[in-house]
């Protein structure tokens, strides 16, 4: 049941509103002291965006915006999510309520908060137990995040968070403490709501700012390094070219140059191939589509690849993997070069001995692991091993070919689906990357 909306008179005293167009309930004339208590707290919040224009903590001052919306609307729970574009989703990045953690949602129609980021409505739920048909056919509400925190959603309020036309975020409210919220309450949520997506969007153009410095820096270091990556095999190619002009095709020296400048040419391919590829996940932009993916299918369809290689190598490749299908939510072209390079890159460095790759599901994460008995990993470059265009001195020093980029981009890649990537290594012994990665579930609402 919704709130029965009143006018009041000036003087405090409550009468109908006889001039209400028929159909239409008449929005509220708060008193002297509500009408106070509504000032101070729009007071406060520009007070807020004052502060958040030049706090370098945005998380410290939306949680404090999220208390005054608590106050302010009189709610038990209320949550600020932002739009991240480069996962398509909804991250909470303030919640005044019973959740400890970030809550990530799918902006998809299947949820409450998601549904609001898609259509850019406002609505009220007055009972999110209840058939929620009457916002839209395909929302649902998952009990569990009740059941696991011993808490009750009942009635529920989202309001998108835009600027310029644009949902950059969504402000979610749950539980009026009196009667359940009604369509009245949505028109000051709307405009918290309002006042919130202009603070997101400058807080997001103060954080691309200030960043800018570091990011000219790194930059004109990238390029640096990869001139001199690319000047090594190109020069090399040509000084052997030059050559072929001295020496008759006939000539068994002519063949020998002919293959060292195909190798030297691979190597160029695969190193711009692989700048190419960073530059793109640098971009923020997804590498393919961002999709429910089976892990099991992607790693077995993976290991079959390079079971081959491995073969003609000599080596033990062991695949374990579950029976049951591990969904995980992801970029499917990333996905498929997390696996890719991790499994090569395993085979690759292993001259003698095995390479397991085994998968199994650990509470709410699928876990992926890859053992080699390889050439490991000096205990000095471990830390080192994950930036862009570095390589183990001992790879170095060895014939197999190499960019230091792969693994860049792997941790780039799970890290930004809320991933892990550790690794384990011992010189001379073999190495074991562990790569975890959130389950996907179906049901999960805000």
């Amino acid at each position: 049941m919704h709130k029965q909306s009143q006018a009041g008179s000036l003087d405090g005293n409550m009468t109908s509103d006889a001039s209400a167009p028929a159909g239409k309930r008449a929005l509220p004339i708060p008193d002297g002291q509500d009408a106070r208590q509504a000032l101070r707290a729009h007071e406060t919040l520009f007070d807020l965006y004052d502060r958040m224009i030049g706090d370098v903590d945005l998380s410290s001052v939306l949680r404090d915006i999220t208390d005054v919306v608590c106050g302010d609307l009189n709610a038990q729970r209320a949550t600020v999510y932002m739009v991240n574009r480069e996962t398509h989703e909804l991250e909470s990045i303030a919640v005044i309520g019973n959740v400890p953690k970030v809550i990530r949602v799918p902006i998809s129609p299947r949820s409450l908060a998601g549904f609001c980021a898609v259509s850019g409505r406002s609505f009220v739920v007055p009972d999110a137990y209840d058939d929620l048909s009457a916002v839209d056919p395909n929302l649902r509400f998952d009990r569990r995040w009740d059941e696991a925190s011993g808490f009750r959603t009942r009635d529920v309020m989202c309001a998108p968070a835009t600027f310029k036309g644009d949902v950059v975020g969504v402000v979610q409210v749950i539980n009026h403490k009196g009667a359940p919220f009604s369509e009245d309450d949505l028109l000051p949520l709307r405009s918290i709501a309002r006042l919130i997506g202009y603070s997101l969007y400058h807080a997001r153009l103060f954080d691309d700012l200030a960043t800018m410095k570091r990011l000219e820096k790194e930059k004109a270091q990238f390029m640096r390094v990869m001139v001199h990556e690319l000047k090594s095999p190109a020069a090399a190619a040509k000084m052997m070219t030059d050559l072929l002009n001295f020496h008759p095709i006939e000539n068994p020296k002519v063949r020998s140059l002919h293959e060292r400048i195909a190798g030297r040419m691979d190597e160029m391919i695969e190193l711009i191939q692989d700048i190419l590829m960073l530059a793109k996940m640098k971009s923020g932009e997804p590498m393919g589509d961002i999709a429910v993916l089976n892990l099991v299918e992607e790693l077995d369809q993976c290991c079959r690849r390079h079971a081959e290689e491995a073969q003609c190598k000599g080596l033990a490749f062991e695949v374990l993997l579950p029976d049951a299908p591990l969904p995980v939510r992801i970029d499917s072209q990333a996905c498929r070069l997390v696996l890719s390079n991790l499994i090569s890159n395993g085979v690759k460095y292993t001259p003698a001995g095995s390479v397991q790759v085994s998968l199994q599901p650990e509470s709410s994460w699928a876990v992926l692991h890859v053992r080699d008995t390889g050439i490991g990993i000096p205990e000095k470059d471990i830390p080192k091993l994950f930036r862009e265009f570095f390589r183990a001195s001992n790879a170095k020093n060895s014939s197999i070919r190499g960019s230091g980029v792969g693994l860049a981009g792997v941790k780039e890649i799970v890290e930004r689906f809320g991933g892990e990537l550790a690794l384990r290594s011992v010189e001379n012994e073999g190495s074991t990357f562990t790569v975890r990665l959130p389950l996907h579930d179906p049901n999960a609402t805000a």
